[in-house]
């Protein structure tokens, strides 16, 4: 693996536990129902539709496909796949 890959998997792990590590919070800050986007630890897009942050992380002058993405679901949600 190249050194380049390793950092972005580095990032997106990092982005990953904070996202894990913070949930709850984001639950009290009203983001549940809406996708976020984490980088570099930190909070920068969210909205119920995930066309609006992927829009939103361009305007920032990142590219979607290296920033972390989730679904902030309600607290005792159970998904079946």
């Amino acid at each position: 693996m190249e050194k380049q890959e390793l950092q972005l998997l580095n990032k997106f792990e990092r982005d990953s536990k904070w996202f894990h590590e913070n949930l709850n919070e984001l639950r009290e800050k009203n983001f549940i129902g809406k996708f976020v986007a984490i980088s570099n630890e930190k909070l920068i897009a969210s909205d119920k539709k995930i066309d609006i942050v992927i829009e939103t992380i361009e305007k920032e002058g990142e590219n979607p496909a290296y920033v972390f993405i989730e679904f902030v679901y309600p607290k005792e949600f159970t998904l079946l796949l």
